[in-house]
This record gives structure tokens, C-alpha cells and sequence, in this order.
């Protein structure tokens, strides 16, 4: 999975922004934009208590490991990661499926259409890759985001544990082929 270069996306005052794979030593700053996002943005739909373990892990080597072996773009907004997109390819030959970990967004970027745009490159690589399925767990906060995209429910909301503490969500599947 070579580095591939994105089309310019954004016109006039937003040609600042720009969705590109992730690079080997952004780790820190993708882990920050991560947390600012959940701490910033899903709190208001979460509340102060789902995010205390959520939106306040350490960075350990999650994002080391993922940008090595997975699918991560950034969001780079005024020379700085302002969000991220994670994509793990799951299974093989035709069972392969993709599971979307993280679309996040920092307020700097929010309301801009980079979470559409950044979206539909992830919906572009998993076709590209041939992936039966895309499945997530959406948070209360991208839940009507993804639906305008076309993914259906794929369960009840249920509770899973991060970080220590409860977060609510809602499992989603978006069929590819």
C-alpha cells in the first residue's frame, strides 16, 4: 500500500486544507487531533462522563502500528493534523470486509466539508480494494453523517468500553459490491 497522491479537492480560501495518507512520525499529532476531536466535539452529544476514558487515552503505539499496516489519512489544516481517517482491511479474497475506526474532526475543520470529502476517499479505497462491506461503530455524534453517506444500521445501539468508561454507539454497514 504505496503512498499515492490525493487531487486537490478545495477551492479558493480552502485550498489550505488537505487529505493525504498519514506519515511515519505523525503519530503524536494524529493521536491529539484524535483526543481534541472526542474532548471537543462528542462531548456534546456524549457527555462529560463517556469521554473521561475515551477522549483521554495515552498514545501508546496504536498509530505507530497503524500507519505502518493499515489505511490512516490526516487532515492537515494550516500545516498542522486537524483530523484523521482509519481504515483496516479485515479477512481475505472475498470475505474481506473494511472496518472504519476513526473519522474525527478538530473544530478548526469541522462544518468545512473535509469529513464528506475525507469519507468519500475512504468509500473510493475500499471499493478500490474490493471489500464486500464497510462496517463501523458510529458515534451519537456522526450517526446522521453516516446515514446521508448510505450506511444502514447494523444492530441496536449498545454501550462498549473505552478507556474505563461506557460509550454509547451505534453499529453501521455500508455494502461495497
Amino acid at each position: 500500500m504505496g503512498f499515492r497522491a490525493l487531487p486537490s479537492i478545495f477551492a479558493g480560501n480552502m485550498k489550505e486544507i488537505l487529505i493525504r495518507k498519514a506519515l511515519p512520525g505523525e503519530e503524536k499529532e494524529i493521536h491529539e487531533a484524535h483526543m481534541r476531536s472526542i474532548r471537543e466535539v462528542c462531548v456534546r452529544d456524549h457527555g462529560v462522563e463517556e469521554i473521561k476514558g475515551w477522549g483521554n487515552r495515552p498514545l501508546e503505539n496504536r498509530w505507530v502500528d497503524a500507519i505502518k499496516t493499515e489505511l490512516v489519512w490526516v487532515i492537515e489544516f494550516n500545516k498542522t493534523i486537524q483530523g484523521l481517517g482509519y481504515l483496516r482491511v479485515l479477512g481475505k479474497d472475498e470475505e474481506k470486509i473494511g472496518y472504519l475506526h476513526a473519522l474525527y474532526l478538530t473544530p478548526e475543520v469541522l462544518g468545512k466539508g473535509v469529513g464528506l470529502k475525507l469519507a468519500k476517499v475512504i468509500i473510493t479505497e475500499a471499493k478500490e480494494q474490493q471489500l464486500g462491506v464497510l462496517k463501523l461503530d458510529s458515534t451519537i455524534t456522526a450517526y446522521e453523517f453516516y446515514k446521508s453517506l448510505g450506511f444502514k444500521d447494523a444492530g441496536p445501539k449498545k454501550k462498549v468500553e473505552i478507556g474505563g468508561y461506557p460509550v454509547t454507539c451505534f453499529p453501521m454497514k455500508y455494502k461495497i459490491i
